[in-house]
C-alpha cells in the first residue's frame, strides 16, 4: 500500500481486510487540504484541520460512520483517560484511531525528521497492561510499545484528534457513489499545491515583509505534501482494473506520477539554493521547475479524466442496455463548469 495520508490509510485498513476496494477513497487526495501560516510557511497540519469531508464520504461510500471521540474543548488529561478507556474496554470489532506526535517516539521511524510530527495511528491493548499494540498503516509499521510512551505522545500540545469505528454496516461502494465522489473531488483546472508554492516563492522574492533566506524553511514540509500525489496511482489502478487497458500503459503513468512527486524535491532544493544565492537566475530556474510540475500534473489529471469518462460511458451503456433507455449523462467538464 502506498504511503499517502495517515488518516486515510488508517480507515482504509478495515476495507482491505474485508476485501472491499479502498482505491476510490483516494480520489482527490492528491489535492487534499494544506495550510499556509501568517509567516508564509507551508504546513500539512493545522490546529484547524477538519476531516469532515473525509468522514462524510467514507460513510457515503462504505456505510461506515466515523465517530469523533476526541473532545477539543476538554483537557488533555480528560481525553487521555477517554482513550485509555476506549482501548482497554473496546470489543474486537471496534477500531480506535488517535493523533499523536510521532517525534516523541524515537523508536518509530520519522523519515521527514519533523518535530512536532502529528500523525494518526491505531491502538490495541495487549496481555501486558504496560504495553499497547500500535498499528501504523501509513508507514506500514506495527508493534508493541510502552503504554506511557504512547500516552505522552498523545498529550503533546501540538496534536489533538481521534476516531472510533466498526465495520458492522460496511458495504462496497456503488458505481453511482464512486462516480459522484470523483466528480466532487476532481479539480481539473487547478493544481493547488504547485500554485500555492509559486505564491509563497513570490512572496519571499518580491515582498520585503518576508526574508528570502527563510524560503527554505517555509517549504520544509513540502515533501510530506508531495507524497499525496501517489494517490493518483490508486485512481489509475482502479480504472486499470475496470477498463483492462494495457499494463505498460498503467506503468508509464505510474512513472509520471513518481516523476511528479520527485519533482517537488527539485523544487525544494532550488528554493533552498535561491534563499542562499538570492540570484535572479535561480529564481527563474525555480519558477521553471514549478511550471514543469504544473504541466505534468495537468497531463496526469487529463488522462485520469479520460479514463473516468470512458468508464462512466461504458457503465451507463450497460445499464441503459438493460433498461432499454438512452444515455443522458453529462460529461465531467460540463459538470465541473456549472
Amino acid at each position: 500500500m502506498i504511503k499517502v495520508h495517515c488518516f486515510v490509510s488508517c480507515v482504509c485498513e478495515l476495507l482491505k481486510k474485508r476485501g472491499i476496494d479502498h482505491r476510490p477513497y483516494y480520489f482527490g487526495l492528491w489535492d487534499a487540504d494544506f495550510f499556509v501560516d501568517q509567516q508564509g510557511v507551508l504546513t500539512y497540519h493545522s490546529d484547524n484541520v477538519d476531516h469532515t469531508f473525509f468522514k462524510e464520504w467514507y460513510e457515503t461510500l462504505y456505510g461506515i460512520r466515523l465517530e469523533e471521540w476526541y473532545e477539543p474543548l476538554e483537557s488533555k488529561s480528560t481525553n487521555t483517560q477517554k482513550l485509555v478507556q476506549l482501548v482497554e474496554e473496546k470489543r474486537d470489532d471496534i477500531h480506535v484511531m488517535v493523533m499523536l506526535d510521532l517525534a516523541l517516539l524515537p523508536e518509530r521511524e520519522n523519515k521527514f525528521h519533523h518535530s512536532p510530527f502529528p500523525h494518526y495511528v491505531m491502538l490495541e491493548k495487549t496481555e501486558n497492561p504496560e504495553k499497547w499494540f500500535m498499528f501504523d498503516p501509513d508507514f506500514r509499521w506495527e508493534g508493541c510499545m510502552k503504554k506511557q510512551d504512547i500516552l505522552k505522545a498523545v498529550q503533546s500540545p501540538h496534536v489533538g484528534g481521534g476516531y472510533v469505528f466498526s465495520g458492522d454496516h460496511i458495504r462496497p461502494p456503488t458505481d453511482e457513489t464512486v462516480d459522484a465522489y470523483f466528480r466532487t473531488c476532481m479539480k481539473e483546472k487547478t493544481n493547488p499545491l504547485t500554485e500555492t508554492v509559486q505564491r509563497i516563492v513570490d512572496m519571499f522574492w518580491f515582498d520585503e515583509d518576508y526574508l528570502l533566506n527563510e524560503l527554505g524553511d517555509a517549504l520544509k514540509q513540502l515533501p510530506v505534501l508531495a507524497i499525496r500525489k501517489y494517490a493518483y496511482e490508486h485512481a489509475f489502478a482502479f480504472f486499470w482494473f475496470k477498463l483492462q487497458f494495457d499494463e505498460t500503459e498503467f506503468d508509464n503513468w505510474c512513472d509520471e506520477i513518481e516523476a511528479l512527486e520527485k519533482g517537488y524535491k527539485i523544487v525544494q532544493y532550488r528554493a533552498i539554493k535561491l534563499a542562499k544565492t538570492k540570484r535572479q537566475a535561480d529564481y527563474d530556474q525555480l519558477c521553471e521547475q514549478l511550471k514543469s510540475q504544473f504541466e505534468r500534473e495537468m497531463k496526469i489529471k487529463q488522462q485520469l479524466i479520460h479514463y473516468f469518462e470512458k468508464w462512466a460511458k461504458e457503465r451507463d451503456q450497460m445499464v441503459n442496455k438493460v433498461k432499454g433507455g438512452d444515455d443522458e449523462r453529462i460529461n465531467l467538464y460540463d459538470f465541473i463548469s456549472k
